[in-house]
């Protein structure tokens, strides 16, 4: 009989991760939110950095077709700098995992340049929390919403993000949260996941698939 693990994630954007799990382990993925664009002036305000915290403001952003100049590009981590990719060189890259950590070196790399920020309304903004007010440019470019849906019974539950954690309580009347075996991308992922009284969670090395799927492991087989 094949484990489930549930993964908060697009069907497509959990191919990688299955590659490197055994055959008895089976992914159920679904997104549980849906982006909505939030229209922008596309002559954005001057800046000399632009930083995305999630491939969702990436595509949000570039897909309104913002004129831009020679300014550098951030992510907060690998599967950001990925999607940011397609448009534009990356300069500076964080750890997903840390991103007080991200925040701080990022915060080093520009010294006294000013920052758009295009994401979510919702944003909980932890990279501007390391940068002076006047260097931070945020720019909503996209708006978030719960799904409602049903996810079958799993043996492990991995999230990504606090948002799709929400949405995932509030779709499933769960008595016993703190039996869940569940993976978080992150710690603000982590907090929320203790907020709706899960106590036993993992947070991966990193979030390429390889390190993913070896926490998965771990988490089923321990």
């Amino acid at each position: 009989m094949k484990n489930k693990v549930f993964i908060s994630r697009k069907p497509s954007d959990c191919k990688a991760i299955q590659a490197f799990l055994p055959d008895d382990i089976a992914i159920v993925a679904q997104s549980l939110i849906e982006t909505t664009p939030i229209p922008f002036d596309r002559n954005i305000p001057y800046c000399d950095w632009i930083f995305f915290s999630s491939s969702n403001a990436v595509r949000h952003f570039f897909d309104q077709k913002p004129i831009i100049a020679n300014q550098k590009m951030g992510a907060i981590g690998s599967a950001t700098a990925k999607t940011i990719a397609h448009y534009k060189p990356v300069d500076f890259v964080g750890d997903a995992i840390d991103i007080t950590d991200s925040a701080y070196r990022f915060a080093e790399a520009i010294g006294s340049d000013k920052v758009l920020f295009p994401g979510s309304a919702e944003s909980l903004k932890h990279i501007q929390s390391a940068l002076p007010a006047e260097q931070i440019i945020d720019l909503p470019v996209y708006t978030t919403s719960e799904k409602k849906t049903s996810i079958p019974a799993c043996d492990v539950y991995v999230f990504s993000s606090p948002s799709n954690v929400r949405s995932f309580f509030r779709n499933r009347k769960i008595q016993d949260a703190e039996m869940l075996k569940c993976i978080a991308f992150g710690e603000a992922t982590l907090e929320e996941l203790i907020k709706q009284g899960v106590r036993n969670s993992e947070i991966p090395a990193s979030l390429e698939p390889r390190s993913i799927a070896h926490t998965i492991i771990q988490t089923l087989r321990g």
